[in-house]
C-alpha cells in the first residue's frame, strides 16, 4: 500500500516543487533548488506496475498536482508528501517499462512508456536507471534504518599507492561512489567520509563515523605489492580486513593514541575493542569477501587472498563493526586493467553490497 500524509513544512530552505509539465511523453518536475537524490522501486499488481520515486528533501505545495495528466500506457499519475524527508511520485503503467528517470539540476524527468527518442532525452544528463546494462536493485524499506558509512581510501594530497600512472585515490573514490549508489537503491542510508577528491586524516574519518552513529563502517582501498617482492608470493586478488589488537601497544595502554597523543578515553577504547565489535566485524568481513568473489567470478577471474586482521586506525577507532576492503593490486598489469574498468568496479561493489545484505539478513 502507498501511503501519503501531510506535514507542515515551511522552512525557508525547503526544496519546493515549483512547476510540472507533460511534453512528448515525458513528465517533468521543476524544483526550487537542485535535486538531492531519488530512490526508486516498483510494486507489481495484476495488469499494472506502480513505479515509485521518493525525492529526498523535496516539498509538495498544495497548488501542485499531476493527476490531471494523461499518457499512453499510463493508468494514473499520483504525487504526495510521503513524510518530512521525502516527496513521493507514483506512476502506474499498464505496459512494460523500465522506470527510467533523469536528473538535471532542478529538473526531474520521467521517461514514459511511449516516449519516442529516449537517447535524446538522456544525452549529457545524469541517468540513474538507463538501458539493460544497469542493474535493478531490489529495494527494502527496512534497510533505511541502517546507516552505512563509506570511506574512500586516501584523497587530496594523499594519493595512496600508484602504478603505471594510476593513483589509488582515484580508483577508491570511483568505487565508493558506485557502492553508495547501489546501497541507496537497495534502501540503505549511506554517508561518505568525503564525497570528492579531498584530504581527510584518519582521525577525522573515524570521528565522522562515530558522530553520525554509523551502523557499519566500510573503507575501500586498492593494494600494491612491496618494492622487494617475495618470489613465491602472488600479489593479486582481494583481501578483507577486520580489527586485531593482539600484541599491540594500544591494548597494553588501554587507550587509542593518534600520532603520539591520546584522543579517546579508556571507556571509548573498550567499546572500540569490545568482543561484540570483533564478532560483528568478523561476520561482516567474511560475508563481504564471499559475495565479492561470487559476484565478480561470474565474468572475471579473481584471486582470494582471504580475510585478515590488522590494527589499522580506521578499524580500531570506530565504535561500530568495521572492515577494510583491498579490491586488488595496482602493481599487477592485468588486475590494474580490470580495476580501471567500470563494469568490473560495479561487480566488486555489488559484491560488497550483497555482503552487507547477507550480514543483516535483509535480502
Amino acid at each position: 500500500m502507498i501511503v501519503f500524509s501531510s506535514f507542515s513544512l515551511v522552512a525557508q530552505t525547503d526544496n519546493y516543487l515549483r512547476h510540472t509539465f507533460l511534453k512528448e511523453n515525458q513528465l517533468n518536475l521543476i524544483f526550487k533548488y537542485k535535486i538531492e537524490s531519488v530512490k526508486y522501486f516498483t510494486i507489481k499488481g495484476k495488469g499494472i506496475v506502480k513505479h515509485v520515486y521518493d525525492i529526498k528533501n523535496a516539498v509538495l505545495p498544495n497548488t501542485q498536482s499531476i493527476s490531471k495528466y494523461k499518457a499512453k500506457g499510463v493508468k494514473a499519475f499520483r504525487i504526495g508528501q510521503f513524510n518530512k524527508e521525502f516527496m513521493r511520485v507514483v506512476i502506474e503503467t499498464t505496459v512494460k517499462t523500465k522506470g527510467l528517470y533523469v536528473v538535471n539540476g532542478r529538473k526531474l524527468t520521467f521517461v514514459l512508456p511511449s516516449a519516442k527518442d529516449v537517447k535524446k532525452v538522456v544525452q549529457n544528463r545524469v541517468v540513474l536507471l538507463p538501458k539493460k546494462t544497469v542493474k535493478y536493485y531490489r529495494y527494502n524499506s527496512k534497510r533505511s534504518r541502517k546507516t552505512v558509512i563509506l570511506d574512500a581510501g586516501h584523497g587530496g594530497r594523499d594519493i595512496g599507492a600508484s602504478s603505471h600512472g594510476t593513483r589509488e585515490k582515484d580508483l577508491t573514490l570511483s568505487m565508493t561512489l558506485k557502492l553508495k549508489r547501489i546501497l541507496q537503491k537497495m534502501g540503505y542510508t549511506v554517508l561518505l567520509t568525503h564525497y570528492k577528491d579531498s584530504f581527510m586524516n584518519l582521525k577525522q574519518r573515524t570521528e565522522y563515523a562515530n558522530i553520525h552513529n554509523g551502523s557499519l563502517f566500510v573503507s575501500i582501498h586498492v593494494n600494491a605489492a612491496p618494492l622487494k617482492r617475495k618470489a613465491k608470493v602472488l600479489y593479486r586478488g582481494i583481501e578483507v580486513y577486520y580489527l586485531a589488537v593482539k600484541n599491540s601497544k594500544r591494548i597494553k595502554n588501554r587507550r587509542a593514541v593518534y600520532h603520539g597523543k591520546k584522543v579517546y578515553s579508556n571507556y571509548a577504547y573498550k567499546i572500540m575493542t569490545s568482543s561484540w565489535k570483533f564478532s560483528k566485524s568478523h561476520k561482516l568481513a567474511y560475508s563481504v569477501k564471499k559475495n565479492i568473489l561470487s559476484n565478480v567470478r561470474k565474468k572475471y577471474a579473481l584471486n582470494d587472498k582471504g580475510v585478515k586482521r590488522r590494527d589499522f586506525w580506521v578499524l580500531l577507532a570506530t565504535k561500530m563493526p568495521s572492515i577494510l576492503v583491498e579490491t586488488g593490486y595496482l602493481t599487477d598489469k592485468n588486475e590494474l586493467k580490470k580495476l580501471q574498468n567500470s563494469d568490473y568496479q560495479n561487480l566488486l561493489m555489488e559484491g560488497v553490497a550483497n555482503g552487507i545484505n547477507e550480514y543483516y539478513g535483509l535480502y
